[in-house]
């Protein structure tokens, strides 16, 4: 009986998260794919044509195309080609359902983090942090963008290897070590980004309490540490194949920039205001170095020290996975050619700033109820809003180069992005 309500219970969650992402994207499924703005390139390409065929498979896994390494994204394109088509409704909707699944997984997944806290009541938080998630607007670039669904689709496998190994805590059965094993191999055939993995890992068992003086935790993640040490090095061969045109600034550049770029997609999380495609950078290369910039560098071990001060875990927890899952794309190694910052990679680095979000919630509630729920629900309301009307950009390629030129154009230095030019 308990067990059937309990089913039941998740099932109205479920049902939660699903309502909110249909209100959210609804209109993303009379969408069109984006051709001049990649889809050309990455969905509509040869490998989808051929078909589900061992040729077609074998150099879907054997191949670098494009500068990418990316099969298992590639094989979700062939497999939905090979049944409907390009029926563009179908290719949005598959993205719909990926995204609300990585939903669940979230709510799962947060579910165990916060099972020993009792300042709101039981799953009230994981509701939060997976409504969040569900419809937070940084969110939207990779749902609403068919040739950004290698980030729903590695988060997928990501978030599903996460809960197994909560499992594995639980339980230290080898099945799920080893489930988990594999769970990192298929995200990182989606996408590179995945490589962080081993340090969520250890994240985990740092919140879970164990020992790492024990020299078990570290030989138990030396097989995930060697496979992502292996797949950096495919992502390196595969971007060396291709010139995609990036820019190495100076060391001395990168530090204040990297730790600006940390601070932007923080932000642009918890404060979405003027999300685009692109971002330009604050100087080009070869410049000086705005002395603003500098501030950032300054001010980040003041702001680390106070961190060594709070106690709580769940805020450190939120803010480390993060820092830990958005660090691969704070521009300290290569930049991109075009833009500072990309939304679609903090699609799983959200995840942390919903925590933060959530715990903050939960102190304010506890001091303040009534108007904490107020905020809380403006807040929450104003970003379902911004999100809703920012889906309506990724109509077309058409729509995405109008809203990108307004935003550029809208900014303070729009007049001297031009003389650059």
């Amino acid at each position: 009986m308990l067990k059937n309500r309990l089913h039941q219970i998740n099932m109205v969650y479920c049902g939660l998260f699903g309502i909110l992402i249909a209100i959210v994207y609804f209109k993303v499924l009379s969408a069109d794919f984006l051709y001049g703005w990649d889809d050309q390139w990455f969905v509509t390409n040869d490998y989808t044509e051929e078909g589900i065929k061992s040729d077609n498979i074998l150099a879907i896994f054997t191949e670098f195309y494009r500068g990418q390494y990316a099969p298992v994204n590639q094989l979700y394109y062939t497999t939905i080609h090979s049944i409907f088509g390009y029926d563009r409704a179908i290719f949005h909707f598959a993205s719909l359902v990926i995204h609300l699944l990585n939903t669940i997984l979230v709510f799962k997944f947060t579910k165990s983090i916060f099972e020993n806290n009792h300042d709101l009541p039981k799953d009230i938080p994981s509701i939060l942090i997976a409504s969040l998630f569900a419809i937070m607007p940084i969110n939207v670039e990779p749902v609403a963008w068919v040739s950004a669904s290698k980030v729903i689709i590695y988060a997928f496998f990501y978030l599903i290897s996460l809960n197994v190994y909560i499992s594995y805590l639980s339980t230290y059965k080898g099945k799920y070590y080893i489930l988990t094993l594999i769970l990192f191999a298929l995200s990182f055939l989606a996408k590179e980004q995945a490589v962080t993995l081993p340090l969520t890992l250890l994240l985990l068992d740092w919140y879970k309490g164990r020992n790492f003086a024990n020299r078990d935790i570290w030989l138990e993640k030396a097989p995930f540490f060697i496979l992502s040490l292996l797949f950096g090095l495919i992502t390196i061969e595969s971007q060396e194949l291709q010139d995609n045109g990036r820019i190495f600034y100076p060391v001395v550049q990168r530090i204040p920039l990297s730790i600006y770029t940390f601070f932007e997609y923080l932000t642009k999380c918890i404060i979405p205001i003027s999300l685009s495609y692109l971002y330009p950078f604050p100087f080009q290369n070869g410049e000086q170095v705005p002395w603003w910039m500098w501030l950032y560098p300054i001010a980040l071990p003041f702001l680390l020290w106070n961190l060594c001060y709070v106690k709580d875990k769940l805020i450190l927890f939120g803010i480390s996975f993060f820092a830990v899952n958005i660090l691969l794309v704070c521009n300290l190694t290569s930049l991109a050619r075009y833009s500072l910052i990309a939304d679609r990679y903090t699609y799983l680095a959200s995840i942390g700033a919903c925590i933060l979000l959530t715990r903050i919630f939960q102190f304010t509630y506890f001091k303040f109820q009534t108007r904490a729920k107020i905020f809380a629900g403006i807040y929450f309301f104003a970003l379902l809003c911004y999100s809703f009307n920012y889906v309506q950009t990724w109509k077309n390629a058409y729509s995405v180069k109008a809203r990108l030129k307004s935003t550029i154009e809208s900014r303070p230095d729009f007049t001297d992005l031009k003389l650059k030019r």
